[in-house]
């Protein structure tokens, strides 16, 4: 029997919920969302979809919006434009390269001054494929103890240094070794980059392990459904036509 006194228990000193109870939720103000209505600033943010090809490109499409100032998906502006980072560790160069020439040439069809506005904030966005730019880097943020690699050490300074808005991780589990001990490791370091950070899921195996984020977004055969910890559910219905994803006109 423990001569423990229940004063000398450390689990005693926090007995109850009082403190959750009476805590305010901190809800993001209009003005502190990165995209307006969807996405806050500083945020985890998961795409995962049922199967169905372009998600992807609808990440591009976040990506340019938050980088040349264009309202995502022709109606949510962007509201802390910025420069963007988006890492791939599947695509080659040349996949990404027409991704995105694809896009201005549909996004072009309406909106005329497009070419312009890349060309003010040209710097504004990077894509470097680990496929093919970094030969001898791992994509790996962490190893199998969830320790930084090197990789994320050079992550961090890149956000620090050039003041990235919105970091894209496709597909993440690309960044992190099959054999991690705690998935918690990932989220923790990820939650320490100072921009969004939005988490492109590759396969179905995947998805139970990224829904700890603060926005979910899950594309399917009848649109874009929403699933965000500070203002709930909300469905968008969107085509895909040429490549470019688009409102379902009413």
């Amino acid at each position: 029997m423990s001569t423990l006194r229940i004063e000398e228990n450390p689990f005693s000193k926090k007995v109850g919920i009082r403190e959750w109870h009476n805590r305010e939720l901190v809800i993001p103000k209009p003005e502190e969302y990165l995209i307006a209505e969807l996405i806050p600033a500083n945020s985890l943010v998961c795409l995962q979809t049922n199967g169905i090809y372009g998600k992807t490109t609808l990440a591009m499409q976040m990506a340019m919006a938050v980088a040349f100032n264009l309202p995502f998906l022709g109606r949510f502006p962007c509201l802390q434009p910025g420069k963007v980072l988006f890492l791939s560790a599947r695509d080659t160069d040349d996949d990404n390269h027409r991704r995105y020439k694809r896009l201005v040439r549909e996004w072009s069809k309406f909106d005329l001054a497009i070419d312009r506005k890349i060309e003010t904030d040209i710097n504004n966005l990077t894509c470097i494929s680990m496929y093919d730019d970094c030969y001898d880097l791992s994509p790996h943020l962490v190893d199998t103890s969830g320790s930084n690699s090197k990789t994320y050490t050079y992550l961090y300074q890149f956000i620090e240094y050039y003041k990235i808005k919105l970091v894209i991780l496709d597909s993440i589990e690309y960044f992190f070794p099959e054999n991690l001990q705690n998935i918690s490791e990932l989220y923790r370091k990820l939650r320490q980059l100072k921009a969004t950070v939005l988490l492109i899921v590759g396969g179905k195996q995947s998805y139970d392990a990224f829904h700890g984020v603060e926005v979910g977004l899950f594309l399917n055969e009848n649109g874009l459904r929403i699933k965000s910890f500070y203002s709930g559910s909300q469905e968008l219905p969107l085509d895909v036509e040429a490549g470019i994803w688009a409102l379902k006109m009413k």
